[in-house]
């Protein structure tokens, strides 16, 4: 906790990053708020389903997008600008009087116009910080990362079923805005300027970091949708799974701040990707049991924020500051597709052979992500010891 505790004294940064885990929380409560909402206006979920899938494809769409357009249009401003459309949209699904195909159109609006705050405050990180700083930062926006998965989600379904699908939705949007000016307001987001890249748009696909960070990225976030749908297949209680889903998010966060700032060989990435498979291959001991899933995913847990800072660290130490942005956009884009996909498979599973079998995803897409970290290790460099301009 020394490291941490280091870095956060650094002027500035504990500023930054409170107001870019607030700016960021609309993320953790948006799926569900849109799902109920839009679920209760049309009386479906294939409407809300579609949302939520547009909305989802919007933000892999304009991930690498917006990135870019922040060297030329400028962080703040574009920052603001996009937060001011996204909230707009979101206002709009939460009171414009129309069907469900005009509810999808709006998601895609609120995915696309998606503010790339996580693109900006890992861009700015390197340049608050030393060298030796870069993987106890990352290993720390992880962390705290897993409180907008634990509490967003909680928060919507509360105000849902407290208040109304309506007022979740307003208050997904009330906090978009306020969050990203709030972001915007720090002396170091707004004075930060971002070299334009000499590359055209995807040449930082040429770099194989950004490839295999972007696969990574795309496998070890669709294991996650192992662990959401498939519980909630395998143990036939939403309810129930909701809460043994939450271990995922406990076993990270307590991993993160244990282990997040280990990161001192090249093959740590693969060390955390071990214990992730582990623990996700655990499952089968009881599948249908909740205390025994929630046990298994809280160990698994304990791999995933450390394994998912390394992987921002690797990024920002490997690539200059012009290049950044749009990498990130690129490994968003992975996370997207990865989720989408990974859903997809278990849908399919639990369908034509078993809710239990779909609990397989989780750990065939990890196991993925362990591979492609042992091929990638060759050319990944040590987070602490890495070498970039900045």
């Amino acid at each position: 906790m020394g490291e941490y505790t280091d870095v956060l004294r650094t002027k500035g940064m504990f500023r930054v990053v409170a107001s870019q885990l607030f700016a960021r929380f609309p993320f953790g409560m948006m799926a569900l708020a849109f799902v109920l909402h839009i679920q209760r206006i049309t009386n479906t979920y294939t409407w809300a389903g579609l949302g939520l899938g547009a909305e989802t494809l919007g933000v892999a769409i304009s991930g690498p997008i917006l990135g870019r357009l922040m060297s030329r249009r400028g962080v703040a401003s574009l920052l603001v600008a996009t937060a001011s459309i996204s909230t707009l949209a979101i206002l709009a699904i939460a009171f414009a009087p129309v069907s469900g195909p005009w509810l999808v159109v709006l998601c895609l609006v609120v995915g696309l116009s998606s503010p790339p705050i996580q693109q900006a405050v890992r861009t700015v990180y390197p340049k608050m910080l030393d060298k030796k700083h870069y993987g106890v930062i990352y290993a720390l926006d992880a962390n705290l990362q897993e409180i907008i998965w634990v509490v967003g989600p909680v928060l919507a379904t509360f105000i849902a079923a407290w208040i109304s699908t309506t007022a979740g939705v307003v208050i997904l949007a009330l906090v978009q805005i306020v969050g990203a000016l709030w972001f915007v307001s720090n002396p170091e987001i707004k004075t930060l300027v971002i070299p334009k890249s000499n590359r055209r748009m995807g040449g930082v696909l040429k770099n194989k970091i950004v490839i295999s960070n972007a696969i990574m990225a795309g496998f070890l976030v669709g294991s996650f949708s192992g662990v959401e749908v498939g519980s909630v297949g395998a143990l036939h209680d939403t309810a129930t799974a909701g809460w043994v889903i939450a271990f995922l998010s406990l076993g990270s966060l307590i991993g993160g701040f244990a282990f997040g700032h280990r990161s001192r060989t090249k093959f740590a990435l693969s060390k955390f990707m071990v214990v992730v498979v582990i623990g996700y291959a655990l499952v089968y001991v009881a599948p249908t049991n909740a205390y025994w899933m929630a046990t298994a995913w809280f160990l698994a847990g304990l791999g995933v924020a450390p394994a998912l800072g390394l992987l921002s660290a690797i990024i920002g130490a490997s690539l200059p500051t012009r290049d950044t942005p749009e990498a990130y956009g690129w490994v968003m884009t992975g996370q997207m597709v990865g989720y989408a996909a990974a859903a997809s498979l278990v849908g399919i599973l639990i369908d034509t052979v078993s809710p239990e079998a779909s609990l397989s995803i989780a750990a065939l897409f990890a196991l993925g992500t362990l591979i492609v970290a042992l091929w990638s290790s060759k050319f990944t460099p040590v987070v602490s010891t890495a070498v970039s301009e900045h």
